[in-house]
């Protein structure tokens, strides 16, 4: 058991700070006048997304194999030689995330309204970006260490439970937050059921192509909703 967490700790541990350096770095950066500004949290995101992206591409090409050695950085899967300490770490962490989550869902309600507001309200905004922030960015490192990189089920998710419980920006974020995780789950699982299903010559399809190309469509059908609703 301690051979497995001294492997979970060698292969998320590395990860998790290298997670934490990008987050210090878009959080820095994300700022105006003092607080989180989500466009410019976006745009910082897009662009250090960018950067990353080359230096994977560079480890990819020095790795010993060349892309058959790194395909494991571009798109995630689920394989079996996942250690259970592993497991136990991301797990720690993904609960410790749905915890802060669950608890902030009152303040989450409340900055739904204007800054100003939300702050007569007793809500520090700066203060509950910066926390979700770094708790997101956490559960990503987990996920990402565990997995690697499977895409879109933070992004779409979230939008499908909101769509579910009626669309409306009144549904309590404490349930969206348990929702979206269970929702997340079930995408993953029904995803790699999927990939099972599909037999390749070169091998078992990766997990993030089923992902990627789901949440994709449903991603354009919402955008495509939105701007029917704003009459765009």
């Amino acid at each position: 058991t301690s051979l497995g967490y001294g492997r979970a700790s060698w292969h998320a541990g590395p990860a998790l700070v290298g997670a934490m350096a990008v987050l210090a770095i878009v959080y820095a950066l994300g700022q105006r006048r003092g607080l989180i500004d989500p466009v410019s949290l976006i745009l910082v995101g897009v662009v250090v997304s960018i950067m990353c992206g080359a230096a994977t591409m560079l480890v990819q090409h020095m790795l010993p194999g060349g892309a058959m050695g790194a395909q494991w950085l571009l798109v995630g899967s689920l394989t079996d030689d996942v250690q259970w300490g592993q497991i136990a770490m991301g797990a720690a962490v993904a609960l410790a995330g749905l915890a802060i989550g669950v608890s902030a869902g009152p303040a989450m309600d409340a900055a739904t309204l204007a800054d100003d507001e939300a702050s007569s309200v007793g809500v520090r905004i700066g203060r509950l970006r910066a926390v979700l922030f770094v708790a997101a960015g956490a559960m990503t490192a987990a996920a990402v260490a565990i997995a690697g990189p499977i895409g879109f089920v933070g992004l779409i998710c979230p939008h499908v439970v909101r769509l579910m419980a009626g669309g409306s920006a009144a549904v309590a974020h404490r349930w969206l937050v348990i929702g979206s995780a269970l929702a997340g789950a079930a995408l993953i699982v029904g995803a790699d059921a999927a990939v099972k299903m599909v037999y390749l010559d070169t091998g078992r399809m990766p997990l993030g192509v089923i992902t990627t190309v789901v949440g994709g469509v449903v991603f354009l059908g919402l955008l495509r909703r939105e701007g029917r609703a704003m009459g765009v």
